[in-house]
């Protein structure tokens, strides 16, 4: 039988869910937890038990941008099984501080997958458990993520509007103006066959962020290598995009960086690592970028009063962390208030980023403190 449980802060604490405990979020995500293993047959390597799932990437680049004194703002699910490692709880439970809502279940193993990676870009990936997602039912359940300023939606067409449709009346009970909505499509309906499910649902969405290859997918086209062709196919969207006047689109392109579409026009944000004699580039998983980059980008798009710019700067930081490593950036708290991810501070990383592309015309005025004391 399901133990189901809540816990605030400590996985020994263990109490049945009370709102009055949780501060309305700024960015839920529907995301999974998983465990992973990833292995490069061709290298003889493999690990094991490392932390991951769209939920978790999409809740760390969240969680980056809110700091550690509004963490708790980061709001999501996490189903725990008889397998967890101890680090792997304290990771999440602990060392993040969010507004997680743990579920204990000892009949059933963690939800866990399997990548394997090989030469020229293959990637496989298997669920070696019975997967458990996160679904409209859940989500009722939790009063404080009903509430929440954003959502992170990877999922069809179909169960998007599902989950919108059911969040408006009780969102309208509460006098909650409409949520920001940042949509990835899944990767199997990226094809001409379900274009059509998929444009007709664009004007309920603030964002649509799928990456470069996924967007030429939908016109059976290859992914696109350079700036032309992002910008010519993420373009096709627009027309789509009818939900408020800060809709748009936000193209992940990998080393090109990230293209923002708007109905004001294109602007490119070039990637973290994009210099490879700069003495902190580190490339080695972009496993988990995309998501990272997605929840970056949904915190600081509402901290910020919906300013484009300002979630794809924080977005490229969150990805540029990720990608230094298999796995979720690790933090580190010094004191109260200070915290390093994979051992540099966001305050360093965004002024490395604004230095480095001073054409982006941004300059770092106390931009972290602003978002975090933004009165939304």
């Amino acid at each position: 039988m399901t133990n189901e449980v809540a816990t605030v802060g400590k996985e020994t604490t263990k109490q049945e869910y009370n709102e009055s405990e949780y501060p309305i979020p700024v960015f839920t995500s529907m995301g999974m937890f998983i465990i992973d293993e990833i292995h490069w047959p061709d290298q003889n390597k493999s690990l094991y038990n490392v932390l991951g799932g769209g939920g978790t990437f999409a809740t760390f680049g969240a969680r980056l941008v809110l700091g550690p004194e509004k963490s708790r703002q980061t709001a999501w699910i996490v189903d725990i099984g008889n397998d967890c490692p101890p680090e792997i709880s304290d990771e999440l439970l602990n060392k993040w501080n969010t507004g997680v809502v743990v579920r204990y279940d000892n009949s059933r193993k963690c939800t866990r997958g399997r990548n394997v990676y090989g030469a020229n870009d293959f990637r496989s990936f298997n669920y070696m458990t019975q997967k458990l997602r996160i679904d409209i039912p859940d989500l009722l359940k939790y009063e404080h993520m009903l509430r929440s300023k954003s959502y992170h939606l990877i999922c069809s067409p179909e169960r998007c509007t599902e989950v919108l449709n059911n969040l408006k009346p009780l969102r309208l009970q509460k006098g909650d103006s409409d949520p920001v909505v940042v949509w990835e499509p899944i990767p199997d309906d990226c094809n001409p066959e379900h274009l059509g499910r998929c444009v007709k649902i664009l004007d309920q969405v603030d964002v649509l962020s799928p990456n470069a290859a996924e967007c030429a997918a939908f016109f059976n086209e290859k992914e696109p290598t350079n700036k032309e062709n992002c910008e010519r196919i993420g373009s096709k969207f627009l027309q789509y995009m009818t939900k408020n006047e800060h809709s748009g689109i936000v193209l992940r392109c990998g080393s090109l960086g990230c293209l923002c579409i708007t109905k004001k026009g294109k602007k490119w944000f070039p990637a973290y690592h994009s210099d490879p004699k700069a003495a902190d580039y580190k490339v080695i998983d972009p496993t988990g970028c995309g998501n990272s980059f997605v929840g970056a980008f949904a915190a600081a798009y509402v901290l910020s009063g919906f300013n484009f710019d300002l979630g794809c700067v924080f977005g490229t930081l969150a990805s540029g962390l990720c990608i230094q490593l298999h796995g979720v950036p690790k933090v580190e708290r010094h004191g109260d208030d200070d915290e390093l991810w994979n051992g540099v501070s966001l305050e360093e990383l965004l002024n490395r980023y604004l230095e480095r592309n001073s054409a982006l015309g941004i300059a770092n005025d106390h931009i972290i403190d602003t978002l975090r004391n933004f009165d939304y």
